[in-house]
């Protein structure tokens, strides 16, 4: 094998022999840094670096994809880092070759759209900004029909690049379509007097009460819900604060109605039971009274509940006694009724009840009455009975009044067991008998008489036996 020795190099400036190195092109590093801080890959593309380029965009592509779905500002973050990274890679390429060249229209290509980007993006940001405030500003001020209004104008745009706040937007919306279903539980429940419709409109609205950042809008719904409950018909008003009574304090919003109450109440409850008593219907009114009396001791509307108090009872009681006079109950059942007058010295109009009454037609009317209200004493008596011998009389047929069998007929006086209860107490005052005198042996006998027959008194006998009972010594 065989060796040449190399040619000495040409002299400085002499062309080397053989295939000349590659030349670089000159480039505007300006102008490429300025595209691709556009983050769409344009100073790549200026200097024709197609495949940086391309992943450029590919990147900002995948970016923004990221921002949208994931509503992380990190990506945001990542956007600019991505763009900066371009600006400093796409500098490093541009100052490579030794020389460099200035190109007024790629600079100008690249600031018009680098700039066109950049006033898009906050654009962009500031509109949902605006979205995003009036969102919140009508969340604050508790108007859910301003936050559904504002939230309609989200787009594309908004969610791209404040995806976070759009997301509150939208469930403001949600919570405020959640509110409108309470309320109209409420509504219905003020209008129509449903406990039912109390007890769904507070369920509902219970899940929300208690977020810091819905207190404005349920608040709303909620001071709806009481001005409705103040201007609710009494009776109606009384069993929704019936039910809100019997709640368990939940301490947030849900307690405004409930802090109402003691204001609302008396006067509710005076007027539901006067409305009552004007109907007569004196159990019901009675028991409005006497819960505003308990309920509320000291308020200026239990002076008159009391004196309604009394007025109910006494209708009761005078119901009770006048229904068991008129089923003959009362002497098995005897009851009070605390408006009558005391049983005392003189005279006590009475009510004659039992088997013993027929003589009562023949007391003075001012005896013996019929209406327990203008009654004194009830007087209940047994089935007369006979008593000592008055005289015994002989009786023929008055067929053969000659030629007959001659019978004898004793004649008795009249007893009449009687009991005395005084009708303001309903105690028994009195436990005695009655014995009447009377006219013996008539003329004539009926055929059904028998061996012992009463004597029939006169009015004046039967007044002086029964006197004792209505006029005490």
């Amino acid at each position: 094998m065989t060796y040449q020795q190399l040619p000495p190099p040409p002299p400085q400036g002499t062309p080397y022999p053989g295939r000349p190195p590659k030349r670089l092109r000159p480039h505007d590093p300006l102008a490429v840094a300025l595209g691709n801080a556009s983050l769409l890959g344009l100073g790549y593309f200026l200097i024709r670096r197609w495949f940086f380029g391309l992943l450029g965009l590919a990147g900002t592509a995948a970016l923004l994809v990221l921002m949208y779905q994931r509503k992380d500002t990190a990506y945001q973050f990542g956007l600019l880092g991505w763009g900066l990274l371009q600006v400093l890679h796409g500098l490093f390429l541009a100052t490579r070759p030794p020389e460099r060249t200035a190109s007024i229209p790629k600079r100008i290509v690249a600031a018009v759209v680098t700039l066109a980007v950049i006033t898009s993006g906050v654009v962009l940001k500031r509109g949902a900004a605006e979205v995003a405030d009036k969102v919140t500003a009508a969340r604050r001020a508790g108007d859910c029909a301003k936050v559904v209004q504002a939230q309609d104008k989200v787009w594309f745009g908004d969610r791209l690049v404040a995806g976070q706040d759009m997301d509150r937007g939208d469930g403001d919306v949600e919570i405020c379509g959640t509110l409108d279903t309470a309320k109209g539980h409420l509504t219905r429940a003020a209008e129509l007097g449903e406990v039912a419709s109390l007890k769904d409109g507070y369920a509902v609205l219970g899940t929300i009460a208690s977020d810091p950042r819905q207190q404005a809008t349920a608040g709303a719904v909620m001071d709806r819900f009481v001005k409705d409950l103040q201007g609710m018909q009494p009776c109606a008003l009384i069993t929704m604060t019936e039910w809100l009574r019997t709640r368990n304090l939940s301490k947030n919003l849900l307690d405004r109605a409930n802090a109402v109450i003691p204001r609302i109440e008396p006067n509710a409850l005076l007027a539901c039971a006067n409305d009552y008593a004007s109907r007569a219907t004196w159990v019901t009114a009675r028991a409005m009274y006497q819960r505003l009396v308990t309920t509320y001791p000291k308020a200026k509307q239990a002076v008159r509940a009391r004196a309604g108090l009394v007025k109910a009872t006494l209708a009761i009681e005078l119901d009770n006694v006048r229904s068991l006079v008129s089923t003959g109950g009362y002497c098995s059942t005897p009851a009070k009724y605390s408006g009558a007058k005391p049983y005392h010295r003189g005279f006590n109009p009475a009510i004659f009840l039992g088997d013993g009454s027929q003589y009562a037609d023949q007391l003075p009317a001012a005896w013996s009455i019929d209406d327990p209200y203008r009654a004194t004493v009830v007087v209940c008596t047994e089935t007369p009975g006979m008593g000592a011998a008055v005289q015994t009389c002989p009786y023929v047929p008055e067929s053969n009044p000659y030629g007959g069998e001659v019978s004898y007929v004793t004649f008795r006086k009249v007893t009449v067991p009687a009991k005395v209860y005084e009708l303001r107490s309903g105690r028994l005052v009195l436990s005695t008998t009655v014995q009447m005198s009377g006219e013996a042996c008539p003329y004539r006998l009926s055929s059904s008489s028998t061996e012992e027959e009463s004597v029939t008194p006169s009015d004046a006998q039967v007044q002086a036996a029964f006197r004792p009972l209505v006029v005490r010594p």
